[in-house]
């Protein structure tokens, strides 16, 4: 299968190598607390950056992201601009800017005493008629009325296009589109991936309604104020400037459009922590803000075991992170599975359990953008009329719908489920909605590193009781015994959000088991990651999950500590998604 380069630099590319193996995942990035501000340049740079340097001539401009200490000073930009350096953009959802610095100056800049980190501006990707009623959505309608209404959703994407399923009456406010990437008036996507995805969400069925018609495809949320953050270039792909640039808008606005749940269907590979990466830092404070925020897991499942593919932003522990399952073309869950692409946990570098849930992602008809890069280049994904309509006459021509698979796919689905139990409780904070939704999940018998809590149950999701102030997802950690050690859900989100109840039986199958009995050794490991202590041997402090299932255990490269080469792809949506939606991801062609 062929796959198309990511550009990184300026001038540069990144090499993908078709079948890339997690074995080569061999960069070594930074500890996860942030460097101090003052001292040597050189351990305030990013992995990435470092290695970034090594392979570019003294006078090229690398794009980078400067995290500071505090708001920049004027005398500070003085400084960035006498070594050369030209500011691309000031962020809100970070204290910093990016910016252009010529290789050769970069380091030196490092050591100015109002930078706390610098990163490469990475380059990111964009990652129902069964589906809707395979995740309850009709259930949820039926039983609770709703449909979205009131609540805004942001899609940072590649735009949407105006699709007729997308169209609201008359005294109805039509979909805002906002451009970051792009200055073109009303609304666009002329990749395709922004609209499929908006459908998930906010498709009304329209193009699909009706007595001819014997398949309905209708987002899961129709009624929602759909936000399309165009943050992405017409070939699916942008920079993580770009998406800081989109997160600012969106908590700028989010009261003027009441936007509650932000959608990310996009992300890059883990290069270094959660705690200096600014793409995490950006929605940590969009969470902050009350916005929840959903991620894609990313499409890496394929590489090597799988285990230890979650992209950025999905390994942030704030954000609820979905993985991809393929409902087989059926609206029963007994027969699902997890689709072969969909990235696995831990995260790298800081292990993160993730994902968090997983939703459908594998064959997903949604909304088709005519002319899009992606309905030219996989024209045999678009549905024919006859595909859903009794209609002789016109039954081979091109329909309104497309078909696609990935992580980028079952986010969405997440998303709406958000912007439901939203407009159901408005005073539910992005905690609660992440707790209620993994408490909610029908389980399964994949570990936690593959399917988080399980199955998306929009009702069960709607039905759901219990608040939480904070539901970040727990770590994991390697003991000396050879197991790896999850931390204490109830130690995080409080004493009503126990393991067993957020994963269900998950903790007891053949995979995973509870363990509330560690060795002394082990135990002072642990103590002296997670800070630990008082309790002893066999205490409810040292209550922890314990996961034993040798392809997660056995991968050293995992827990190494280790970020991905630049040289790593996740999967991409121009071309992996589109060959996945064909059939369904099973054989990879």
């Amino acid at each position: 299968m062929n796959r198309r380069l990511e550009p990184v630099l300026t001038g540069r590319k990144l090499s993908l190598i078709a079948g890339l193996l997690l074995a080569m995942l061999l960069l070594v990035l930074p500890a996860t607390s942030a460097v101090n501000a003052q001292g040597d340049g050189k351990a305030k740079l990013a992995g990435d950056v470092s290695e970034a340097l090594r392979g570019a001539a003294g006078d090229d401009l690398v794009p980078v992201i400067v995290q500071t200490v505090d708001e920049p000073s004027d005398a500070h930009f003085g400084r960035l601009h006498g070594r050369g350096g030209v500011v691309k953009t000031r962020h809100a959802s970070i204290r910093g800017y990016s910016a252009r610095v010529p290789a050769s100056q970069l380091e030196a800049f490092a050591d100015d005493p109002e930078i706390e980190h610098i990163s490469i501006d990475e380059p990111v990707k964009a990652r129902m008629d069964v589906a809707y009623p395979a995740v309850k959505a009709d259930l949820a309608y039926q039983e609770f009325g709703v449909t979205g209404s009131g609540i805004g959703v942001a899609v940072i994407d590649t735009g949407v296009a105006a699709h007729p399923d997308l169209m609201k009456g008359p005294g109805n406010r039509q979909v805002v589109e906002v451009e970051i990437v792009g200055k073109e008036p009303g609304l666009a996507d002329y990749y395709g991936h922004g609209t499929h995805v908006a459908g998930i969400i906010a498709g009304s069925g329209a193009s699909s309604t009706g007595r001819p018609f014997y398949r309905t495809f209708k987002g899961i949320a129709p009624g929602v104020q759909l936000l399309s953050v165009r943050a992405l270039a017409p070939d699916g792909s942008g920079y993580t400037s770009d998406i800081l640039a989109g997160l600012d808008w969106v908590i700028r606005n989010k009261s003027v459009y009441n936007i509650r749940v932000v959608n990310m269907s996009l992300g890059h590979p883990v290069f270094e922590s959660y705690t200096t990466d600014p793409l995490c830092r950006a929605v940590r404070a969009a969470n902050d803000a009350g916005l929840v925020v959903v991620a894609a897991a990313g499409n890496g499942g394929r590489l090597g075991t799988g285990f230890g593919t979650i992209d950025t932003p999905g390994n942030e522990p704030s954000v609820i992170t979905v993985g991809a399952l393929d409902n087989m073309h059926t609206v029963t869950t007994s027969d699902d599975t997890l689709a072969p692409y969909s990235s696995k946990g831990p995260s790298l570098v800081d292990f993160v359990v993730k994902p968090d849930l997983v939703a459908p992602g594998s064959s997903i008809v949604s909304l088709r953008d005519p002319g899009s890069y992606l309905d030219v280049n996989y024209h045999y994904l678009t549905l024919k009329v006859g595909d859903y309509k009794y209609d002789t006459l016109n039954a081979l021509n091109d329909g309104a719908y497309y078909t696609l698979s990935g992580t980028s796919m079952a986010a969405p689905m997440v998303s709406a489920a958000a912007a439901l139990m939203l407009q159901n409780e408005p005073g539910l904070n992005p905690a609660t909605v992440k707790a209620r939704l993994m408490a909610s999940a029908v389980p399964d018998s994949r570990t936690i590193f593959e399917t988080g809590a399980g199955y998306l149950d929009v009702e069960a999701a709607l039905k759901a009781k219990g608040y939480a102030k904070v539901a970040n997802s727990p770590l994991a950690i390697p003991g000396n015994d050879g197991y790896v050690y999850i931390q204490d859900l109830s130690l995080i989100w409080g004493s009503d959000w126990t393991q067993a109840g957020v994963w269900h039986g998950k903790c007891v199958t053949d995979s995973v088991a509870m363990s509330s009995v560690l060795d002394a050794a082990t135990y002072s490991a642990l103590s002296a990651i997670w800070g630990g202590g008082g309790g002893g041997r066999g205490s409810k402090a040292t209550s922890l999950s314990l996961v034993w299932n040798n392809s997660v255990t056995a991968d050293s490269l995992v827990w190494g500590g280790l970020g991905a080469l630049s040289g790593m792809t996740n999967g991409s949506v121009t071309n992996e998604a589109a060959v996945w939606g064909h059939g369904g991801g099973g054989n990879g062609h």
